[in-house]
């Protein structure tokens, strides 16, 4: 949210001490809301206190007043007389002596004698049934819609009784001027509609109800219209048995309004000391991230490379980190020139390394001029194994120190533990070769190593000037390639043949097509028949991978194939083999042909354990036999591993034919091992045996040879008429080539099997009868 340091200390110590405000603001409203109310309470029981005794004393005077009134001797008489106007005399007497507000006199006859118009005209019925019950009852008396305090008297003999009442509104409204809270009283009636009227009523009402029930004074706080509101209800004695209370209603939200000016003041400080605290964090934060803020600009410098020290001011904190920081730029100054020379030179003979070689290259003036040069120390491995790694270094070095003195200027760096680069200025292809050649001749002469002579022999491989989009890594990549293809050749000098590497980026990516071609159908099995002149039948196939790219076209096997094998990718491509072959082995079988069905096995895969049980597995399900057909050489790497799986192939049924003999290493040792049941002679040799009487003696010894160990013989690659005779006349068992059939999908190959035209033909052939059978075949 901040950027800077400055607005985030400015803010941080702004916003606590806002919380700190808020906190002793709000701690204090708290506190004197709960004081306030607590003090509302209590000022509420002992204003209801104050008013029942009160009216409790007003009651006891006026029942005084009324008692002298009873017993004085011309009142009765005028009572007994029924002199009314002497009556009222003595009740206005009485008014004035009790300070009262009403007088009257209730004869026993039940008639009303009032010395003024505000008293009633009859005995009201609650008073009369408390004249009738009690002695002399007192209370509150309703009488036309007012209350009053009022007290009987008896008047002796049985004349009557004499009633006095005073004003209950007054008491009221003096009650609330001398309340030292501002509160509201009154005295509400319990009517046919219940407490009170109005927007409050339920809610005063029911109040009233809890209190006259608990009996209990007790202030509780309730929601009104005018808000929060403390409220106390204390039931009154009735005369004439209509309930009333004394209510008494605090309105808390206003009693707050006296703490007004003190709110104001807090707020008012709390704002000067919030600004008066801005100012000086502003000021301090200022003096703090000055110097960070000059550290950090020596820090992006020293991202960029740039070393620079930052000036000390001071003891405190804040010094002592820049000189840190100084320290720490020098030492990262020091540790960058070394990484730098490391990263630019082999640490083992202190010569450039591939990394500087690049940058030269790519610095050079004239670069349609330069040829680099790979020079390749011969049989380095052996002469390190017999003098040693660390004279193995000192030969690379002094090569290195030679070859600057031979080419001064030039860029000169270690490629590899056996190859030192060099670039050359030439104006010709055939120039780089002359002042190559000039190079070996000097190179090669001895060296003298801690006392030692030794003689060496490079070969350099060379690499024409690199075009404007070529990086120098691949210029470095063409003259490493150059030396190989030299040394393949057993030549000491060669120049980068593109034609010959080809596109290697090219043909890798076809290894990650590889999956998407057998899931789209790209990948295919065609069968290449295999005739049997035992039965004059074709008795069996070979299982071949074609695919068909959608921009290259057809793929040689030769090519997707051995790259199968480097990748790892044999053992799928050889598994999705297996299971088409069985498929179509079912196919076959379905159309009455229960051929013998062929598959490739790489020497990669004869001692992997993992897919010899995977090809086990799948083997089980095939309706018919089938046969793998592996090279001899691939049990070199791994002799009894390989044996042992091909042992495991062998017991359970599945048929071994060692594939293209005669065309690699032929060891008679591997061939007595292998537990094979048939030889294919490469097609080197029968191809020939017509016009070589010496290929058709060794495919004939060959041939005695497999049956004299029990093997039975396959011949590659018969093409014509006059070879399939001779290969019947030398008793071969099985042939196979474009004479039979070219390698042809599942349906060709049924077609092929059904063709007895066909089969006539090769039966006839081998019996001797070859221009006959071919005018026919035609």
């Amino acid at each position: 949210m901040f950027v800077r340091l400055r607005h985030k200390l400015t803010v941080l110590y702004a916003g606590l001490f806002c919380a700190a405000l808020i906190l002793i603001g709000g701690t204090a409203y708290v506190v004197i809301a709960d004081a306030t109310q607590r003090l509302a309470r209590d000022q509420l029981v002992k204003a209801s206190e104050i008013f029942e005794r009160s009216v409790r004393l007003r009651t006891e005077h006026l029942a005084a007043s009324a008692d002298s009134a009873a017993n004085i001797v011309s009142l009765q008489q005028a009572a007994a007389g029924r002199d009314e106007s002497a009556i009222r005399t003595q009740l206005e007497a009485l008014r004035d002596n009790a300070n009262a507000d009403l007088t009257f006199l209730v004869t026993r006859e039940g008639l009303v004698i009032a010395e003024d118009a505000n008293a009633p005209t009859s005995v009201p019925p609650g008073l009369q049934r408390a004249l009738a019950q009690t002695e002399a009852p007192s209370g509150i008396l309703v009488f036309d819609g007012r209350q009053y305090h009022a007290a009987t008297a008896r008047i002796p003999g049985g004349l009557g009784w004499l009633v006095v009442g005073g004003r209950l509104d007054g008491d009221v409204q003096a009650l609330e001027e001398l309340a030292t809270i501002p509160l509201d009283a009154s005295t509400p009636l319990h009517t046919s509609e219940g407490w009170a009227q109005g927007e409050d009523a339920a809610a005063l009402g029911a109040l009233i109800e809890r209190q006259v029930r608990a009996q209990s004074l007790r202030a509780e706080a309730i929601e009104t219209s005018s808000g929060r509101t403390l409220a106390l209800a204390t039931p009154l004695p009735a005369l004439d048995g209509s309930p009333s209370v004394l209510l008494l209603r605090y309105q808390l939200d206003g009693g707050l309004t006296q703490y007004s000016a003190l709110f104001g003041t807090l707020l008012t400080v709390g704002l000067v000391g919030l600004s008066l605290l801005i100012a000086g964090s502003w000021l301090l934060a200022n003096d703090i991230t000055r110097p960070l803020s000059t550290l950090e600009s020596a820090a992006q410098k020293l991202q960029e490379g740039v070393f620079e020290t930052v000036a000390i001011v001071g003891r405190d904190e804040l010094a002592r980190l820049a000189a840190s920081f100084n320290a720490m730029t020098g030492a990262l100054r020091e540790r960058e020139r070394k990484i730098t020379h490391l990263a630019y030179h082999d640490a083992e003979t202190r010569l450039p390394n591939r990394l500087a070689l690049e940058r030269r290259l790519a610095s050079a003036p004239q670069p349609e001029r330069v040829y680099l040069a790979a020079i390749g120390v011969d049989r380095f491995t052996e002469v390190r194994g017999a003098i040693g790694y660390t004279l193995a270094g000192a030969l690379m070095r002094v090569l290195g120190q030679r070859l600057l003195q031979l080419v001064p200027n030039a860029p000169v760096a270690r490629l590899s533990s056996d190859v030192l680069g060099v670039g050359l200025l030439a104006d010709s292809e055939a120039d780089a070769r002359k002042r190559a050649s000039a190079l070996i001749g000097a190179l090669e002469q001895p060296l003298a190593l801690e006392g030692h002579n030794l003689d060496i022999n490079v070969t350099i491989g060379l690499a024409q000037p690199r075009a404007k989009t070529e990086s120098p890594g691949a210029m470095i990549e063409r003259a490493s390639v150059a030396l190989d293809q030299a040394r393949s050749a057993r030549q000491k000098l060669g120049l980068f043949d593109e034609a010959a590497y080809g596109d290697p980026a090219r043909n890798l990516s076809l290894m990650s097509e590889m999956r998407r071609a057998v899931e789209s159908g790209e990948l295919m099995i065609v069968h290449q028949p295999k005739y049997d002149f035992r039965t004059g039948r074709i008795g069996s196939a070979e299982c071949l991978v074609r695919w068909r790219h959608p921009t290259r076209g057809m793929i040689a096997p030769d090519l997707f194939i051995p790259m199968a094998e480097e990748t790892g990718h044999i053992r799928a491509l050889t598994e999705w083999v297996l299971r088409r072959a069985i498929v179509d082995q079912k196919r076959l079988a379905a159309a009455g042909w229960p051929l013998t069905l062929a598959v490739n096995v790489s020497g990669r895969l004869i001692g992997d354990d993992e897919f010899a049980r995977a090809a086990l597995e799948l083997v089980a399900k095939a309706p018919h036999q089938l046969c793998f057909e592996i090279t001899e050489t691939a049990v070199i790497d791994n002799p009894q591993k390989a044996l042992e799986n091909i042992e495991l192939f062998a017991s359970k049924g599945v048929r071994i034919s060692i594939d293209d003999y005669g065309s690699g290493l032929s060891s008679l040792a591997y061939l007595k091992q292998l537990p094979a049941h048939e030889l294919k002679i490469d097609k080197l040799f029968v191809q020939s045996i017509t016009n070589s009487q010496r290929d058709a003696l060794l495919v004939r010894s060959t041939i005695e040879l497999a049956h004299g160990l029990g093997l039975d013989v396959v011949a590659e690659g018969v093409e014509t008429p006059g070879t399939f005779a001779l290969l019947a006349s030398m008793k071969c068992d099985l042939t196979q080539g474009y004479l039979i059939a070219r390698p042809a999908t599942i349906e060709e190959l049924i077609a092929i099997l059904g063709d007895e035209k066909r089969m006539r033909f090769y039966q006839q052939t081998a019996l001797g009868g070859v221009a006959p059978a071919a005018a026919r075949l035609a």
